[in-house]
């Protein structure tokens, strides 16, 4: 059940030579095989899912060569961890007993979890009791058990090697979308809730779910896809909006939700940049994979600042997945692409735009005059651009000018630099949050501030269009019925 695949390969590159090369992309050697879930070993080994052709595949950075495994059963995989034991478990879920044509989201389909040996290199599997159940990611606890989601068998399943029991909890919520999970610090498990728009938090010890609503209509507060998440040291959960153009914190004792926006996609290529999987670095850094931004990037809590990395292959190559490898790199995969990509720890950003306005208060249709600084410790070739994100759907919310609007950045330098913003008079009322940055030809730079919009007594404000449904369309599907059939587990059976 083994295919090896190629020999050493060399990372595709950029066509540029100058400018920094932070992403490195590498081939993957079966065509069309639709890279998707990926994970790194604790030896720094990249393991990730072929769903087009069930495959898995392994990437030594060291030596730059790829293994391929045929999985003996076939279907979409959309997570994959790699355990302490010497185990690699991926989730596999078959729409009508075949691959799904383009990750298409079908009822009525056979899920299970899958289990490689590296060491003998053979297959198990376990079969997941509810019939349509799409097992979509998958996470590891301190026991080792594997626990998942099911995203349209709306319940949260966890399996136990040791005592080869696989057990299901309804979600309280009906057709919620279940679809990322991750434990907190305390041992709680939250999950993404991505068509009821929510939070999920189980509680293993008693069993237990809460849910925290996150689709709010207030412009400055929809959330309309929530996928990717991560809980960070002081109990924040983050998530990435998949239906939106931003990363989104939570606060789960407070309640409270920022939306920190991302860049803005060029017009003909997507209109926002739908961010689906997020998780946080050793230094707290938040990472974020942009389907539509066609980037990879990171948010720095402590300083409000964001970075994005371009991906050379374009104009989008489908990146929706993120691993964290034991060095600090980042790694993706590219489904449209057929690449798998990576972002190398240690690399120096040469540029950096701050301000010393940290949030401000304005009326709709009023205009406001904010201060930046452009600092270049390390020349790059051409101009940049400055630039402006906003944290609703509508980016005529915030017009504007910047003087200079194409600093040159050849040289190392300081560039002073201003902002003039304007308002619109339709912008709902509420607090959002105002990224000022520059785009350059390898990375994109932003700082953040915080906005109140508040009611001009003068204003002539409009209803804000209900773009929920849309938003939520563009997700992973458009619709679907959950068909729930129980019956016992099938245990364990070797390939």
């Amino acid at each position: 059940m083994v295919a090896l695949a190629s020999g050493p390969c060399s990372p595709l590159v950029s066509a540029q030579i100058n400018p920094p090369n932070y992403v490195q992309e590498y081939a993957v050697p079966t065509a069309n095989s639709a890279p998707l879930a990926i994970t790194v070993d604790s030896v720094g080994k990249v393991w990730f899912t072929e769903s087009n052709v069930s495959k898995i595949a392994m990437f030594d950075p060291v030596n730059q060569t790829f293994r391929e495994y045929n999985v003996p059963w076939t279907g979409d995989m959309w997570g994959i961890v790699a355990d302490s034991r010497g185990y690699v478990w991926f989730t596999q879920y078959a729409g009508k007993g075949s691959v799904n044509p383009g990750g298409t989201i079908v009822t009525g389909g056979t899920g299970r979890i899958v289990r490689f040996d590296i060491a003998t290199e053979k297959f198990a599997s376990v079969t997941i009791p509810t019939n349509g159940s799409f097992p979509m990611r998958l996470v590891l606890d301190t026991q080792g058990r594997i626990w998942f989601t099911e995203f349209l068998g709306n319940k949260i399943g966890v399996f136990d090697p040791a005592s080869d029991r696989l057990q299901e909890y309804p979600i309280p919520t009906n057709m919620s979308g279940a679809s990322d999970l991750t434990f907190d610090k305390h041992g709680v498990l939250w999950f993404s809730e991505s068509y009821a728009r929510q939070l999920g938090r189980f509680i293993p010890q008693n069993q237990s779910f809460r849910e925290f609503a996150l689709g709010a209509e207030t412009a400055s507060q929809i959330v309309s896809s929530p996928v990717g998440i991560a809980v960070d040291g002081e109990g924040n959960v983050w998530v990435a909006d998949h239906g939106g153009n931003w990363i989104v914190q939570f606060n789960p004792i407070t309640q409270e939700i920022v939306k920190y926006p991302t860049h803005f996609p060029p017009e003909d290529v997507y209109p926002i940049s739908l961010v689906n999987d997020l998780l946080i670095d050793s230094k707290g850094r938040v990472w974020f994979a942009e389907h539509g931004g066609n980037s990879v990037g990171y948010y720095e809590p402590e300083t409000r600042t964001m970075v994005e990395f371009p991906i050379p292959t374009g104009p989008i190559s489908t990146t929706l997945w993120l691993a964290l490898a034991p060095n600090g790199d980042v790694w993706f995969t590219e489904w449209s692409a057929n690449n798998i990509g990576v972002v190398r720890s240690g690399f120096l950003v040469p540029i950096s735009v701050t301000t010393p306005v940290s949030s401000v208060t304005v009326n709709d249709g009023q205009q406001t005059t904010i201060p930046l600084q452009i600092k270049i410790v390390q020349g790059m070739p051409g101009n940049g651009t400055l630039r402006y994100s906003w944290g609703s759907y509508n980016p005529f919310d915030v017009s504007g000018m910047f003087s200079p609007q194409y600093p040159l950045l050849t040289g190392s330098t300081v560039i002073p630099a201003q902002a003039q913003l304007r308002i619109s008079g339709t912008a709902e009322v509420g607090n959002y949050t105002l990224a000022l940055g520059i785009e350059t030809q390898s990375v994109n730079v932003w700082t953040m501030i915080s906005v109140q919009v508040v009611k001009s007594q003068t204003s002539n404000q409009l209803p804000l269009l209900d773009l929920s449904a849309f938003a939520v369309a563009m997700i992973l599907a458009l619709s679907f019925y959950v068909l729930l059939k129980r019956r016992r587990p099938d245990r364990i059976h070797e390939a």
